[in-house]
């Protein structure tokens, strides 16, 4: 059975790198793509089978190396899977020998070897810190990009402990300062907008102890995005790198622009969902 929401085909066109998956306690497999709309293609994946998930890949059995392009679709391969992972995020996982396994937004997988990254610490959906001084715990920041590429971001070094929260695409700053990350991997300090302590995270939407709800775009804005009306933030306990899911089973979707919808599909019963992306 396939039970799917589906945009104007002119949507199914766009680039996409907030594609993700659910997995359910049957073994079935929702997709979502940035657009915001989410999909059961029939594809299974049970989740005492899996070993890795980041926030558009999973891996099964240590080996089946499964990705979700920009479309929704699901595809597998088999890939040699590193043993020592010390970091995962939307779009990447990195091993302790330095292999960098990056995912761009057609589900390709490309893998960079370096040693310099064998120091890093801390990680974000698509970024993450390499030590630089232990001592002075200084560090560099990396980016990984929508085209599946990593790089040092323009920024000076500083202090891992500089950093308070954590996020998908954006990070906030011992002086409360919000940072995102868009999909071409640029960093930006958001300093006009000020929010309260950052509750809960998720790849491209925060709430904060003010209780409001943020949402990054792939532009790197951030907003305050209209909500459903069926949205209680207090109710939201699973949460995913473009979606989340609240304590009656209700998916919430949040799109490349920040927006937020709630998707029905008939047949799935969301609290019964085991697998959740980064």
């Amino acid at each position: 059975m396939k039970n799917f929401f589906i945009a104007a085909l002119a949507a199914l066109s766009l680039s996409a790198s907030a594609q993700s998956y659910i997995i359910m306690e049957n073994g079935i497999v929702v997709t979502t793509d940035k657009a915001g709309y989410a999909y059961d293609f029939g594809h299974y994946a049970y989740p005492q089978k899996i070993t890795l998930k980041g926030g558009q890949y999973f891996v099964e059995e240590n080996s089946i190396l499964a990705t979700i392009d920009e479309n929704g679709l699901l595809y597998r391969k088999y890939e040699y899977i590193p043993e020592n992972i010390i970091g995962k995020g939307v779009n990447y996982f990195l091993s302790g020998e330095g292999e960098l396994y990056t995912f761009n937004a057609q589900g390709e997988v490309s893998i960079f070897e370096d040693e310099s990254l064998k120091t890093a610490a801390h990680f974000g959906g698509n970024y993450f810190a390499v030590v630089t001084d232990s001592e002075k715990k200084l560090a560099n920041l990396y980016t990984v990009n929508k085209n599946g590429y990593h790089a040092q971001a323009k920024m000076d070094d500083f202090k891992i402990t500089d950093i308070v929260a954590f996020g998908g695409n954006y990070f906030m700053n011992n002086r409360g300062v919000v940072h995102t990350i868009d999909t071409n991997g640029v960093v930006s300090a958001k300093n006009e907008m000020r929010v309260g302590i950052m509750m809960k995270k998720g790849g491209n939407y925060f709430t904060d102890s003010n209780g409001f709800l943020y949402t990054v775009a792939e532009d790197g804005t951030i907003h305050l995005p209209a909500v459903p009306a069926t949205l209680n933030l207090q109710t939201i306990t699973k949460m995913g790198s473009n979606y989340f899911l609240d304590l009656s089973g209700n998916l919430f979707v949040v799109d490349k622009e920040g927006n937020i919808f709630q998707r029905v599909m008939s047949g799935h019963d969301f609290r019964h969902a085991r697998v959740i992306s980064l």
